[in-house]
């Protein structure tokens, strides 16, 4: 019971935290409740859901943003390395159940996973994109808008599609 109702409060709080109208604020309120969050660090308003563990499984480099209408699965950790921009409408999932509580035949098949999703520091992930549960996205690393992610990437290369796949690689300055 005890157990239900902190899941309860922590899924008032991030609806009374989608209320926060600067960036700054927004993430150390974050921070505050939780979550950890470096410096600098704009965060417009985004949806936080699966909040059974509160905003502990929320990492947050210095200088990173993330733009109005992201979603972000807290059941695994997602880590968002430093500098790195997430545009409008990103999700980031850590799970995937195809129905064990509610008792789903197809969860024999395809049981619960729960694995942190990383995206590295100085990567730009396009608006729309999704990156599934327990990719890990390298440094220096440009998603393409409307990608979906489903496996790893190494640094330095510009990814996009559905499925994404390597475009070509970077060089930088």
């Amino acid at each position: 019971m005890l157990r239900k109702f902190r899941h309860g409060l922590f899924i008032l709080l991030e609806k009374l935290l989608r209320w926060s109208i600067h960036p700054g604020l927004r993430a150390s309120l974050l921070k505050l409740f939780g979550a950890d969050i470096g410096s600098n660090v704009r965060i417009h308003e985004i949806q936080l859901f699966n909040l059974s563990q509160g905003l502990r499984n929320l990492h947050v480099g210095d200088g990173v943003y993330i733009g109005i209408g992201c979603k972000f699965d807290l059941e695994g950790a997602v880590v968002i390395g430093k500098r790195t921009s997430i545009s409008t409408g990103v999700t980031i999932l850590t799970h995937e159940d195809a129905g064990t509580r509610q008792g789903s035949r197809l969860s024999g098949l395809f049981p619960l996973r729960v694995e942190p999703t990383t995206v590295g520091s100085d990567c730009w992930v396009g608006a729309n994109s999704t990156i599934l549960c327990g990719v890990t996205i390298d440094d220096c690393v440009v998603i393409g808008a409307g990608s979906v992610v489903t496996n790893d990437f190494q640094s330095k290369v510009v990814v996009a599609g559905v499925p994404a796949s390597q475009r070509h690689a970077l060089t930088l300055p």
